[in-house]
């Protein structure tokens, strides 16, 4: 290390220049991190958690509302463009189809209700979404990418023991 006026070899933990007498510049001090409080962080995954459960689960009504129209317009003019003239489509593969976009349509809404409940009940602080929100989540989590993803974020946040005070914290607040 060198004096920044003179340019004089220092020696080592050297306070003052030996050739010019001028101050040795110390380390710079190191900033001070605080700790962040846990509620706060808790409190600002709650709100994310509560919009991406809306988000998700308006868009998963949206898409069983989509299924359902698509099974009731699609399927019998795929069925009358596979039989030929009065004669029946042989299989009754679109049937099967229909009751499956049926029960994908009634499993996209029963997943989607309580995801909204879910959700606005997180936005407004209230005591039983963090209950509702990990059923919602464990329910959603099959439902890839998306419910996965949520879910597991959900789970990830709210399901450890030692949240249920810090969210009851927040609960208290709102």
């Amino acid at each position: 290390m060198f004096c920044q006026s003179c340019g004089s070899p220092l020696d080592e933990g050297a306070r003052f220049c030996k050739s010019c007498g001028n101050a040795v510049p110390g380390p710079a001090p190191r900033p001070q991190v605080l700790a962040a409080d846990p509620v706060q962080v808790l409190s600002n995954h709650v709100r994310v958690l509560g919009v991406l459960w809306l988000v998700y689960s308006i868009f998963h009504i949206l898409m069983s509302v989509g299924t359902l129209a698509f099974s009731h317009y699609f399927l019998p003019a795929m069925q009358d463009a596979f039989s030929h003239g009065n004669i029946p489509f042989p299989f009754p593969i679109f049937r099967f189809m229909h009751m499956f976009y049926a029960l994908s349509a009634i499993y996209g809404v029963a997943t989607g209700i309580p995801g909204i409940f879910a959700g606005v009940a997180l936005l407004q602080g209230k005591r039983m979404a963090r209950a509702l929100v990990i059923v919602a989540a464990f329910i959603c989590v099959i439902s890839i990418p998306f419910g996965t993803a949520i879910g597991i974020y959900t789970l990830v946040i709210l399901l450890p023991g030692h949240v249920a005070p810090a969210y009851e914290q927040i609960a208290q607040a709102s």
